[in-house]
């Protein structure tokens, strides 16, 4: 049996002219796409505000005693850690805090 040499891909060639039109045409494209007018800008927030549902005072309400009751609870939690891990040290390392 003979060893066959694996096929090599074939590479178009391109002539300069060629890839640099190319590269013209993407660095047109990507400009433009990133190009807004600060009108146009504004028009879109006004577009995307108009689309937000606002909490009502009610739920504004509830929402802000879940947080504060959150909050409070992770508080508590943290001090009761804190403090145990304190009473254990003291206990083992028989350190005191003036």
């Amino acid at each position: 049996m003979a060893k066959s040499k694996p096929n090599k891909p074939v590479k178009k060639e391109t002539s300069k002219n060629a890839r640099t039109q190319i590269r013209k045409m993407a660095i047109a494209n990507s400009q433009k796409k990133g190009k807004v007018s600060s009108m146009e800008y504004w028009k879109g927030v006004k577009q995307e505000m108009a689309k937000v549902v606002w909490p009502t005072k009610k739920e504004l309400g509830t929402f802000t005693a879940v947080v504060i009751g959150t909050c409070a609870v992770f508080a508590l939690a943290f001090w009761a850690m804190d403090s145990a891990f304190l009473a254990a040290l003291r206990a083992i390392l028989g350190i005191t805090l003036s």
